[in-house]
């Protein structure tokens, strides 16, 4: 497709691209993305974004295409020869679904770590693949929030399969925690008895930063008061083992919640 303004196109995808984490990003951005904005869009969004270059524009389109002799060279050659040229329409473009997508799939770009594998063959990545990978990242992102919450407790013990100990000392931690755990440390009682220096919260995470025990620790006494899994059902028993060893390893004596602990 001839677009007499392909640099509205460009500048369009730029101000979307120049948000990501990733070059490679950038990269896509300004050639997948463009090429398909260019010459791959279906007919629903080629009539959105695209009208027909007339040389005796009327009402909006006169305001906004270019006069013939404003033209750059190639352009004034192929209407010339009678060829169909295009016009990009650049107003209140972020409202177009194409654009949405654009903007989806930059985002679910950010989402890949910096030494992901598919950043160094993004140029593979189609646009349609794209932007399905990025409506079902957006769609898992939606029902599980709190998971990409980057919370960052401090570490307090670490063991083998990146399996570690952090201690929660945020309220922002707390409602994660309490989220993801499915149980009520997330109730601004918990956090309230944590300022007050009554209790302190320790989480069990995975090498993904996923919670899989909550331990309440009386902070007084140094005695374990609390031990729950999801759901506050007894923790998982491939968790026990650095449940046990925790508590060992502190030198906390158990006062409370015997059975939740093997």
């Amino acid at each position: 497709m001839n677009v007499v303004n392909v640099n509205d196109v460009e500048r369009e995808l730029y101000k979307i691209a120049v948000h990501t984490n990733h070059p490679e990003a950038v990269r896509w951005a300004m050639s997948v993305a463009r090429n398909y904005l260019l010459s791959g869009l279906p007919e629903k969004d080629s009539v959105q974004n695209f009208r027909v270059y007339t040389t005796k524009p009327k009402g909006a389109d006169a305001i906004l295409m270019p006069k013939p002799s404003a033209l750059p060279g190639w352009a004034k050659a192929a209407l010339a020869k009678g060829e169909v040229l295009h016009y990009f329409d650049p107003v209140q473009v972020q409202r177009r679904g194409v654009w949405q997508a654009v903007k989806t799939i930059i985002q679910w770009f950010n989402s890949f770590p910096k030494d992901d594998k598919r950043l160094r063959r993004i140029d593979r990545i189609g646009f349609e693949a794209a932007a399905y990978g990025a409506a079902m990242w957006r769609s898992h992102l939606n029902a599980n929030i709190w998971f990409f919450v980057k919370d960052k407790p401090k570490t307090i013990r670490t063991y083998e399969e990146g399996f570690h100990w952090v201690r929660l000392s945020t309220q922002l931690h707390f409602e994660r925690e309490g989220k993801l755990m499915n149980h009520c440390v997330g109730g601004y009682g918990y956090f309230l008895r944590f300022q007050q220096g009554q209790t302190e919260y320790f989480s069990l995470r995975d090498d993904q930063n996923s919670p899989h025990i909550t331990l309440e620790l009386s902070k007084p006494t140094r005695t374990v008061l609390q031990c729950k899994g999801n759901s506050n059902r007894k923790p998982e028993p491939q968790y026990q083992r650095f449940l046990r060893r925790f508590i060992n390893d502190m030198c906390w004596s158990i006062t409370s919640d015997n059975q939740a602990i093997d």
